[in-house]
């Protein structure tokens, strides 16, 4: 028993003993520094003057520890290979991601019910992600849309596994779940339906210049991925043909 509750299955033991310890070495203190020259002031780098800098080196480790709460349902459903949602009985909305109580003023945060949601939707808006954080930067580029589950009424972050030059709002696609599944967003995915026409309104295809822009772009992305990792663009590209 713990201060949580009763312990149902545990999925956690081995990377607490792991990274609690790596938590506790990053404990924000100083471990070391360096002196280095480098440009100083507003001129052009050609004209500045050296300075001396010193840079200090503190380490940050956290394991965070928390509830996914009353819709924890979601996120188990998502390693049993299942898409929830949940529905006002009053007005009935339907919530993915899931709300445990209607937002609408007149259901009075009404208790929600849970649904099955099929494995289809729609791209309601998506952006083209060229650089990340750490965690994601081997995935770039990718496509990050919100897409709107067939039978929902709002919109859920959805990474699109495609070219991102063939992204458009309304495009219609497949949920799919990833092999390894933990209970977060990343454990699903979508991929286009084949055969789909782009819309003459699309905003990235209505102007050509706005593809070329973005092509010239992931071509910087692929640069930094081969340097950086020796991930070649072909490799990129191979991701997008079998996903």
């Amino acid at each position: 028993m713990n201060r949580e509750g009763r312990i149902i299955e545990d999925k956690v033991s081995r990377v607490k003993r792991e990274w609690e310890e790596y938590a506790r070495k990053g404990n924000w203190t100083v471990k070391g520094y360096e002196i280095v020259k480098a440009p100083a002031g507003a001129d052009r780098l050609e004209d500045s003057k050296e300075e001396e800098y010193m840079v200090i080196y503190r380490p940050h480790g956290v394991l965070y520890n928390h509830s996914y709460g009353l819709v924890s349902k979601f996120f188990k459903g998502l390693i049993d290979g299942k898409l929830l949602g949940t529905r006002c009985p009053l007005c009935k909305t339907v919530y993915c991601p899931p709300r445990m109580h209607c937002w609408n003023p007149a259901c009075r945060v009404a208790d929600a019910d849970w649904t099955d949601l099929p494995l289809k939707g729609r791209v309601h808006t998506f952006s083209v992600m060229l650089f990340s954080a750490d965690a994601f930067l081997e995935m770039l580029p990718f496509v990050l849309a919100y897409v709107q589950i067939e039978g929902a009424d709002t919109a859920l972050p959805i990474q699109v596994v495609t070219n991102p030059t063939d992204v458009f709002v309304g495009q219609k696609l497949e949920i799919r779940f990833r092999e390894e599944r933990k209970g977060d967003l990343m454990d699903i995915y979508a991929v286009p339906v084949p055969g789909q026409a782009v819309p003459k309104r699309s905003c990235l295809h209505m102007n050509p210049e706005y593809v070329k822009d973005l092509e010239r772009n992931l071509e910087y992305t692929y640069s930094f991925l081969e340097k950086r990792f020796g991930i070649k663009k072909e490799e990129v590209k191979k991701r997008w043909e079998t996903a």
